[in-house]
């Protein structure tokens, strides 16, 4: 039988008593269940980390990640982007137990069961802790909505299909 040393003032601090591999996220001190992805969006996500992957390294620009890995964005927020990007700069927020502070590229692939987690509340997370690029797919489709940072806000979406353009990387991604 385990002991709790401190109480835990935070989601962010329960979550991280959790076992590992629960389904849930915090974002801004809630939880947020997230159940298994369709097979459409692992066959998006898979298509679109090959692309990025293979780039990453051709320009040994820094490292792709997936979910599941916590990315933690101040002290209530908890995070498994789908699919996110740290550039050789930002190597110092990769800790043993998950990424403290922003990607610099998030890409988050819709399930019809969370939009509204990736459309509005991450997005706006996101936006707040200062990750440059928030690109959101939508799997049925294969539109993506591309948002980029700009004196801290992100400006109106542009919306592709199939493709997405990465300022950072200095190159448009089909899939």
């Amino acid at each position: 039988m385990s002991v709790l040393m401190h109480r835990p003032e935070t989601l962010v601090d329960v979550y991280r008593l959790l076992p590992e591999g629960t389904p849930v996220q915090v974002i801004n001190n809630q939880f947020y269940m997230s159940p298994s992805p369709n097979f459409q969006h692992f066959d998006v996500l898979d298509k679109i980390a090959d692309v990025l992957k293979s780039e990453v390294r051709k320009q040994n620009a820094g490292r792709i990640f997936f979910a599941p890995l916590d990315v933690f964005l101040g002290a209530a927020n908890a995070v498994q982007p789908d699919i996110f990007f740290i550039s050789n700069g930002n190597m110092h927020l990769i800790n043993e137990d998950g990424i403290y502070g922003a990607p610099d590229i998030i890409i988050e692939i819709l399930s019809p069961r969370n939009k509204n987690a990736d459309l509005i509340k991450k997005k706006a997370v996101y936006e707040q802790f200062g990750v440059k690029e928030y690109f959101i797919v939508e799997p049925s489709d294969k539109s993506v909505l591309s948002y980029y940072l700009k004196d801290g806000k992100y400006a109106e979406p542009k919306k592709q299909k199939a493709k997405f353009t990465s300022k950072i990387l200095r190159k448009t991604f089909s899939f």
